[in-house]
């Protein structure tokens, strides 16, 4: 079997493998052995103490698998709890409070309709580490050699149960009204562009705008099941521009598929990423002496600026969850993002959550009396110049001659920029981003590493 976990969960194409039904129903099971195997579920009198909650975006292909894992839980003897469409930061939240062994989110993020994905979140609402992975992995290992084949002769009344809950979801959206209070005479001036990339947001978020005051104009909200990420959201930054300028909006805000990322624009319609976030809450904190925590990827203007008001920033590996491990060590870590819109709050939650990450600005902004154009100008970014290039084999970046040629680009910006190439945990991509002070120098360095591996791949498809 091959590696299943990338940088944020299992994702694919749907129904092909690593995402086909066969795989889930193993993950189920490797799911219930791990987080509740001090359990002996055959000799339990109530099956719902094993709680497992399920929660899933908007793309078509989530009720499959969500009906394959229920049902593969319920048959091991678990208490499903089926939340239905709801953001990924919600399950991070409801698995804790509704005292669940762990949670699943069906979601493929900002990916195609045509993908899904698998996230986990233990007891504590916590994604999984390296570590959960590698013995998940390895319990699914066993069951494809049927090694746990008495575990499942579930029968009686200690088979488990599947419940339609969906009234949960209200325990999220209270946490999130109760953790805010607008004066709407102020926030009912402020006009937000809302972009819902038809995906986990679109009838939440556009309604607890509304609750808090604020004037609306929102598109992007009514999914089909094929439409979610489609010329919208984080990934189409250009859309939520030209709705912000287009209506004369105060803010522009974008979300992912699932909800756990944002995008911001000012009022010129100019975008405002996850550092730019991570800046104005500092900002808003009157943080000092103090460790906001970003990612290898997280620019080295942020970098430059937090260390002029005392702050550390702290660099993790590419992937919120490593974000979220270091801040759950670290109590003087209150903050932590990546640029690409992961913004996680401890206060709130253990995960981005692009919703309350975005109410967090905007109580900002109402207080302040600021425009958010001031904000775009907290600090100076260094030029980024960045491709994906789609690759047949991710291990191309390891070849002697490719790996060579990225050190000498790295060594070449070195104490003046950095360069990062790496194979996406999510799609088959490569990732290359150069970042400092001579854009047409990153051009250039882009463009060879481009052609580098693109050489490659036409020299082996040749063969």
């Amino acid at each position: 079997m091959r590696k299943l976990f990338g940088t944020d969960g299992i994702r694919g194409t749907a129904n092909k493998y690593p995402l086909t039904i066969d795989v889930c129903l193993n993950l189920a099971e490797a799911l219930l052995i791990k987080f509740c195997r001090e359990k002996d579920r055959t000799k339990q009198k109530d099956s719902g103490n094993n709680i497992v909650v399920i929660g899933k975006d908007t793309r078509i292909s989530c009720d499959i698998f969500e009906h394959a894992i229920a049902a593969r839980l319920a048959s091991l003897g678990a208490c499903v709890k089926l939340i239905g469409v709801c953001p990924t930061p919600a399950i991070s939240i409801l698995t804790k409070v509704m005292n669940a062994d762990f949670g699943i989110m069906i979601s493929a993020s900002h990916n195609p309709f045509s993908d899904n994905g698998i996230k986990i979140f233990n007891k504590r609402g916590l994604k999984l580490t390296d570590h959960d992975e590698e013995e998940i992995e390895e319990i699914m290992e066993q069951i494809c050699c049927n090694n746990y084949h008495d575990e499942k002769n579930i029968i009686g009344d200690k088979v488990g149960h599947v419940k339609y809950t969906s009234e949960e979801l209200k325990l999220y959206t209270d946490k999130i009204k109760n953790s805010f209070s607008f004066d709407k005479s102020i926030s009912g001036k402020t006009k937000i562009a809302l972009d819902t990339s038809n995906g986990s947001f679109s009838k939440i978020a556009p309604q607890i705008f509304r609750d808090f005051g604020f004037c609306i104009v929102n598109d992007y909200d009514f999914p089909n099941g094929i439409n979610i990420n489609e010329h919208c959201g984080v990934t189409n930054p250009q859309t939520i521009s030209s709705m912000t300028t287009n209506n004369n909006a105060d803010v522009g805000i974008a979300f992912d598929g699932d909800g756990d990322r944002l995008l911001l624009c000012d009022e010129q319609g100019r975008f405002l990423d996850g550092d730019h976030i991570l800046a104005i809450l500092a900002k808003s904190e009157n943080l000092k002496h103090t460790e906001i925590v970003s990612t290898i990827m997280s620019n080295f203007g942020l970098e430059k600026h937090l260390k002029e008001k005392d702050i550390k920033l702290i660099r993790t590996k590419v992937g919120d969850r490593y974000i979220s491990e270091y801040m759950q060590q670290t109590p003087e870590a209150i903050f932590g993002g990546e640029p690409s819109g992961h913004i996680i709050i401890k206060e709130h939650a253990p995960t981005g959550d692009g919703l309350f990450a975005a109410l967090k600005i905007l109580d900002y902004v109402v207080k302040s009396g600021k425009k958010v154009s001031e904000l775009y100008e907290i600090f100076k970014p260094y030029p980024v110049v960045s491709c994906n290039i789609r690759v047949s084999d991710k291990d191309v970046i390891s070849k002697a001659e490719i790996s060579d040629k990225i050190e000498e680009y790295k060594n070449q910006l070195l104490n003046r920029g950095k360069l990062i190439v790496r194979a996406s945990g999510t799609e088959p991509l490569i990732r290359v981003s150069a970042e400092g002070e001579d854009k047409q120098e990153l051009e250039d360095i882009v463009a060879n590493i481009r052609r580098i591996i693109e050489n490659d791949g036409i020299i082996r498809n040749a063969k």
